[in-house]
């Protein structure tokens, strides 16, 4: 039989667009369920002490934990260098054998504050959300991965294959990296106290919940420049000398990202700017693999048919 006339392998193995919106609907099915599981039993246990509520809430706690700290010693100094000053102006004693001669009068509040009618309840369903999703996405993932796969060569899944994992590992590093640090320590350094007569902050909820969500998921999609940087390389659309080269830029553009996506306080940017740095040197190290690779590989088939269920 001529070339002309052998059967198409990817036509062997097509499916009908009805069967794909069903394939997809059965994976999206699966995908949700999961979520929606990890969703109900993160909020079965949202006022449990630990809890979801308090899980997503510690970045928080550490940080008005470290404000409060600051507000004793500056009232310390304010006290010291004013001898006619009341002590219980700002702590609860000022008796020294007191128990409670250093506990703060009036401390900031830990779990924050609710203002509007039903603010309690949208909080205790947005710290299920988040750790029902955290926990649930990667099984979405998954299948629609799978779904994806289905409709691709072998040399194409062991392409993406080579990416997906490290990818989301790589996303979830980023959430982790915010919420033990860029969160707790920006949120104290945009708050630091300077003076005594300065009011006194009260944090509420729902402006902590924005402040967490968009630094770690900002992060999640920061710490991707690894697997960007070397995909392109693998694929000979930038070359390992053009990132190279590059370098010397990047490291100012890492300072302007982080100043857009963090608040605007040095120490924050920096903690954003300097892992940015470091990816990219990751980055340049996987890209010169990749660009090894790719010199030494063979040539693909194209005759290579996707193994998606024949319909």
């Amino acid at each position: 039989m001529s070339p002309a006339q052998d059967p198409d392998p990817v036509e062997a193995h097509r499916m009908s667009l009805g069967d794909h919106l069903e394939e997809l609907r059965r994976r999206l099915v699966v995908g949700v369920a999961a979520v929606v599981a990890c969703f109900l039993l993160a909020f079965a246990f949202a006022d449990e002490t630990p809890g979801t509520v308090s899980l997503v809430m510690a970045p928080m706690k550490r940080a008005v934990s470290w404000l409060n700290d600051d507000y004793r010693a500056l009232y310390e100094e304010a006290l010291a260098s004013d001898p006619e000053a009341e002590r219980t102006k700002w702590f609860e004693s000022a008796d020294p054998t007191d128990r409670d001669y250093r506990e703060l009068k009036d401390p900031i509040r830990e779990e924050g504050q609710t203002t509007g009618v039903g603010e309690l309840f949208l909080t205790k369903l947005k710290a299920s959300f988040y750790v029902g999703l955290f926990l649930g996405g990667p099984i979405l993932i998954w299948q629609l991965w799978l779904f994806v796969a289905a409709g691709l060569y072998k040399h194409e899944r062991r392409a993406v294959m080579s990416f997906l994992p490290v990818a989301l590992l790589l996303f979830a590093g980023g959430i982790l990296f915010g919420y033990f640090g860029l969160v707790p320590y920006g949120f104290y350094f945009l708050n630091v106290p300077t003076n005594v007569s300065l009011p006194k902050p009260d944090f509420k909820l729902d402006q902590y919940f924005q402040f967490l969500s968009s630094l770690c998921i900002a992060l999640g999609f920061v710490f991707q420049l690894p697997i960007v940087m070397t995909a392109l390389a693998r694929v000979g659309i930038v070359t390992v000398k053009q990132i190279s080269a590059f370098r010397r830029y990047f490291i100012l553009l890492a300072f302007v990202v982080a100043a857009i996506l963090t608040p605007p306080d040095p120490i924050t940017q920096l903690m954003m700017a300097i892992p940015l740095i470091v990816l990219y040197e990751v980055g340049l190290i996987t890209s010169r693999l990749a660009a090894r690779k790719r010199h030494d590989d063979p040539p693909v088939p194209g005759a290579d048919p996707p193994t998606g269920p024949s319909r």
